[in-house]
């Protein structure tokens, strides 16, 4: 019983993470760029600007958050 609970809570928090990268998503398409990193605040220079229409992250931070979500999802 126990097993089929911790299954059921891994794809009710696999969904969750794909609603939630789905609406990331959306945003960065629908928004402009942002001159800074939403996680540690640096400078997102202006060519990652241009590469990525609508991006929030500089790409230190968003190495790491993908490192994170790989392991998450393991």
């Amino acid at each position: 019983m126990a097993d089929e609970l911790d299954l059921l809570q891994e794809q009710d928090e696999l969904l969750n993470q794909l609603h939630i990268q789905a609406a990331r998503q959306r945003s960065c398409l629908e928004g402009k760029s942002r001159n800074r990193c939403e996680c540690c605040g640096n400078r997102i220079p202006l060519r990652r600007q241009q590469a990525i229409p609508g991006v929030r992250t500089c790409t230190e931070c968003q190495r790491v958050l993908e490192i994170r979500q790989k392991q998450y999802l393991r």
